[in-house]
């Protein structure tokens, strides 16, 4: 199967998914106080009759997109407060082959949604399946230790081809919903 990249830059890319989801109507349901309510927004997966310009992204392949992620090598291109709609919507990420050092950043993020002013948030709270595989400079030290916070809803993390190593992160071990982890090709003893 042959699949069209995107040739968009991905400033682009998440401008467009941060649109599309401020711009599709809010999903109800039961715990809306409608038990006959039920409507979910139109998703990229989702057949509809719908204009695939006004479907929310759930999906995004940045991967081999190194020099898109240059001069930081870190994942701060995602992380503007701009996009934070799209981050929210996200079912599946790849970030593979994209020269990443780091993933700081990807940690807890503060809100002013509380008494206090400040409450901590995650950045991805749909997403099932993270791809960071072939990014050869990602270490255990490149992931903060909160890193496994940011993502409640994880089933699938690859990241094969990295350098974690001798042993799995810690942050890699509290996530307890992942059912699987790929870690081919690291630098894992034992």
């Amino acid at each position: 199967m042959f699949v069209k990249k995107d040739l968009r830059k991905i400033p682009q890319i998440l401008a467009d998914a941060s649109q599309r989801a401020a711009s599709s109507p809010p999903s109800l349901s039961k715990e809306d106080g409608d038990d006959t309510a039920s409507f979910t927004p139109p998703t990229k997966k989702a057949k509809s009759n719908n204009n695939k310009n006004n479907e929310i992204i759930t999906e995004m392949r940045l991967g081999r997109r190194a020099p898109e992620f240059l001069p930081s090598c870190n994942a701060s291109i995602l992380l503007q407060p701009k996009f934070r709609p799209a981050l929210d919507n996200l079912i599946q990420l790849s970030l593979y082959d994209c020269g990443l050092s780091s993933l700081a950043g990807i940690e807890l993020h503060p809100t002013n949604d509380d008494d206090n002013g400040r409450r901590s948030m995650t950045l991805f709270p749909k997403l099932e399946q993270l791809d960071i595989g072939r990014n050869p400079k990602l270490t255990n030290d490149s992931l903060p230790d909160s890193f496994h916070t940011q993502f409640p809803s994880l089933l699938e993390l690859w990241c094969d081809d990295c350098s974690f190593g001798p042993t799995i992160p810690n942050t890699l071990l509290q996530m307890h919903h992942v059912h699987v982890v790929r870690m081919t090709m690291n630098k894992l003893e034992g």
